[in-house]
């Protein structure tokens, strides 16, 4: 697997939603080649490291209703490009991306890309996540220059999206009723 390609509301990877507990173990196990090549043989593999067992949710029938990817630079051993409609969303900052995105399709959650740390694409029932924002602002700030430089790395991942995730159609309805709430 040379791309990870994301398909709102049809799959991610090689996981599909609607797929049952034992298709997802099943692919799991099929790409066992994708093994770190670290001479440690119970290492995750790659594919264990963007897509771990509990990114995956189940409806009442068992069957998979939402699939988060993991940003595989959050590993530090390996990049894959993770494309949603040509781009990859995790190496395109994430103000830079929702911006292009808010362009085509409405978005909820939160109001600014700058500041926000959650969005999603209702119509696509698409979400994007991080869990700490960067922004040029907050890197030019004096509290952060005084960081550490280990500690301004660890910071500078928050340029980008944590996670991705596609849910199953109406998965994100509970976001809808808590924007109008609030």
């Amino acid at each position: 697997m040379e791309k990870i390609m994301i398909n709102p509301l049809v799959d991610i990877g090689p996981f599909r939603l609607g797929m049952c507990r034992e298709e997802v173990e099943q692919t799991f196990l099929s790409l066992d080649h994708w093994r770190a090549n670290d001479g440690n043989p119970v290492n995750s593999s790659y594919i264990e490291m963007l897509f771990t067992r509990e990114h995956f949710e189940y409806d009442s029938n068992d069957r998979v209703k939402f699939i988060q990817l993991i940003n595989p630079n959050y590993s530090g051993r390996f990049h894959i490009p993770c494309l949603f409609q040509a781009v990859d969303v995790f190496t395109t900052k994430a103000d830079d991306l929702i911006h292009r995105l808010s362009k085509e399709y409405p978005m909820i959650g939160d109001a600014d890309p700058r500041t926000g740390c959650s969005f999603v694409i209702p119509e696509l029932e698409l979400s994007f996540w991080r869990e700490g924002i960067m922004n040029d602002e907050i890197i030019n700030d004096p509290a952060f220059l005084e960081m550490s430089e280990e500690n301004q790395e660890l910071e500078k991942r928050y340029f980008y999206f944590t996670t991705v995730s596609i849910g199953a159609p109406g998965y994100f309805d509970f976001m809808k009723v808590y924007q109008q709430n609030h």
